[in-house]
């Protein structure tokens, strides 16, 4: 079972992202402590060709540099020309199963929004569910309904000790009713990528 202290802070982020230069913007996010890091390259002018391998292999190598891991959003091919640590799938993505031979030692987590998607997922070589939203959110057009705190209450219940990640409109206001309904920690967009002082937001998500 992998470390569930990596999904304490699970900062997402793509080059559209960021209130200012995305670079800089994770950069100083992997500086104030996030503890794992998702290339999520969406919007609407997404990276694409070179330009995407370019621009994940610079962000691979800060999180290398701080010692943080470097999880990508959907993209199998993208993960495994940039050596990625891992990567994470929703349930429209292929299935766990027909990932290639790469990832068979790597990070794999899976979006489980909530009982019912449980139902019909299988968690087989899984390591970690990312569940939401659990509130309503900005950054995902595409997030549904939000389960709240009881979806995450719901969701230990039923997957006992796994590995589990709250997102979805968390926020300084929020997030610790998540810790306290099961997650292991929260994944944020907005909430860092948008902050004036990622480093003093990030302490505070921290310290709670």
């Amino acid at each position: 079972m992998m470390d569930r202290e990596l999904l304490r802070l699970y900062f997402i982020c793509g080059s559209e992202d960021a209130k200012g230069d995305a670079v800089e913007t994770i950069r100083e996010a992997l500086e104030g402590g996030v503890t794992m890091f998702q290339l999520r390259e969406k919007g609407i002018h997404p990276l694409e060709g070179e330009a995407l391998v370019q621009f994940a292999s610079e962000i691979k190598k800060l999180c290398r540099e701080y010692g943080v891991p470097f999880i990508v959003n959907d993209d199998w091919k993208l993960a495994e020309a940039v050596d990625a640590d891992g990567i994470h799938l929703g349930q429209d993505d292929m299935a766990v199963a027909d990932l290639p031979e790469y990832f068979d030692d790597k990070i794999i987590g899976l979006s489980v929004r909530d009982a019912a998607e449980l139902e019909v997922s299988s968690l087989e070589n899984v390591d970690y569910i990312g569940t939401g939203p659990v509130f309503s959110t900005p950054s995902k057009a595409d997030a549904g309904t939000a389960i709240g705190v009881e979806g995450l209450v719901e969701m230990r219940r039923m997957i006992g000790d796994m590995p589990m990640v709250a997102i979805g409109g968390i926020d300084l206001t929020n997030y610790k009713s998540c810790m306290d309904s099961g997650a292991d920690g929260i994944s944020l967009i907005s909430a860092i990528a948008w902050a004036e002082d990622i480093k003093g937001v990030i302490s505070e998500f921290l310290d709670g």
